[in-house]
């Protein structure tokens, strides 16, 4: 529970009762692998709030107010890594743009329209489960970059608690508990949808791999990239 504990306060702004001050290296090592399950309490929340909201707002203002709740509770720490990634690619300049340039902004508002649009399509049961899914192969995504190199250098300083214990074997075990979560959650479509993460997540390390410029924030993009597509392909 201590390592879930922390990885609930690394990734979320939520208190997490008895969660230890000053985690020890194993704690923070075994809190990686349990990023899928952060995953899905951001998604049981999103699900209640969006459940307790049905009444009262139509479905295209109740998705832009879930989309609002997840940026809060994540701290749209995903957002901006999406605009470190365009950097990566080649778009724009930080240094003479600012902190977002011109790209990781344009990259931004893609990433909130599609999903918002994404939501606004889905109804009843798929939306129940797509909202539980899409954070959980997002965070798994993040699990797997932050443990394994090369993109360990992407990884911004303040998750650098978790660099040098963490594993391969911690990504990959997170990997496999979001398989096994989105197979629980989809059967085989939440399956699909892991597989297809996972592939996505796998170009992504390889491209930080061969590229001669550092992701300021790699896990994040990923993980925006990830949740943002899989919403994406539910609503197809």
């Amino acid at each position: 529970m201590k390592a879930l504990a922390q990885a609930v306060r690394f990734l979320t702004v939520l208190p997490w009762p008895g969660a230890p001050r000053e985690p020890e290296v194993d704690d923070m090592a075994r809190a990686v692998a349990r990023f899928p399950f952060v995953g899905l309490l951001i998604g049981a929340i999103l699900i209640a709030l969006d459940w307790a909201l049905a009444s009262v707002f139509s479905v295209p203002v109740r998705s832009v107010l879930l989309i609002i709740t997840l940026i809060v509770l994540t701290r749209g720490v995903s957002l901006s890594g999406l605009s470190d990634f365009a950097e990566a690619l080649g778009f724009g300049n930080h240094a003479k743009e600012g902190p977002l340039g011109s790209m990781g902004v344009l990259l931004i508002i893609g990433a909130l329209l599609l999903k918002f649009i994404a939501l606004s399509e889905l109804h009843g049961y798929d939306r129940y489960i797509a909202l539980l899914v899409s954070p959980v192969l997002a965070r798994a995504a993040m699990a797997y970059l932050i443990a394994s190199p090369p993109s360990m250098k992407a990884v911004e300083a303040e998750s650098r608690e978790f660099a040098r214990p963490s594993s391969p074997r911690e990504g990959y075990i997170a990997l496999g508990w979001s398989f096994l979560l989105c197979f629980l959650l989809g059967w085989f479509w939440g399956l699909f949808l892991a597989i297809v993460a996972l592939c996505v997540t796998w170009c992504l390390k390889r491209f930080l791999g061969n590229s001669d410029k550092e992701v300021g924030d790699a896990p994040g993009a990923a993980s925006e990239i990830v949740e943002t597509m899989t919403l994406v392909l539910f609503s197809a």
